[in-house]
């Protein structure tokens, strides 16, 4: 019996290994899409029962396509990891940062209103501007663009509707210029 309930606790912390394994992006080490959809499910309960503030911020790398035809893919995978870290590491431990897929990323910032959010998307828009990357000698600048939203009483259901509103958001900063954050 006792070999057993060894081998089952085993079993369950290997489980539980490979569970929390499946929930990271392979290239970056950040959550993934995977794990944002189960923790922005969870902030959507915790924010309809105690009204604490939420914003999403969806952020997209400015003209990745080019890293990755100009200096190749791995330089394209370094520049998802730098920003990557300097998105997590520049985050409250209460915050959330995932690749959401390709060169997008999205943030979730708890107990931010849209005004505090707006200025931490710029903090972090400033950081990944001022990355010192180099490919083949030459120095590349990355910059990316942010839309930002707000959990508001009217934000019902699923994360559908704040994922819209966010994204949308981030079209306008793309064509605003890129390298800008726009709240929606």
């Amino acid at each position: 019996v006792a070999e057993l309930e060894r081998q089952t606790r085993d079993l369950s912390s290997s489980l539980e290994k490979e569970r929390q394994r499946a929930r990271l992006d392979v290239v970056t080490g950040v959550p993934n899409r995977a794990a944002f959809e189960e923790r922005i499910a969870e902030e959507l309960e915790r924010w309809r029962r105690f009204k604490t503030p939420v914003s999403m911020l969806i952020w997209d790398i400015d003209r990745f396509k080019k890293v990755n035809d100009t200096y190749g893919h791995r330089a394209g995978d370094r520049v998802l990891r730098e920003v990557a870290n300097c998105f997590a590491g520049r985050l409250r431990a209460s915050d959330f940062v995932a690749r959401i897929g390709g060169e997008e990323f999205c943030t979730l910032l708890v107990g931010a209103e849209a005004e505090a959010a707006l200025r931490v998307a710029n903090e972090l828009r400033e950081a990944v501007s001022n990355l010192k990357l180099l490919f083949h000698g030459t120095p590349v600048r990355i910059t990316v663009s942010c839309g930002l939203t707000t959990l508001r009483d009217t934000d019902t259901g699923d994360s559908t509707k704040i994922f819209d509103r966010a994204d949308a958001a981030l079209y306008r900063a793309k064509d605003g210029g890129r390298n800008l954050c726009i709240a929606a």
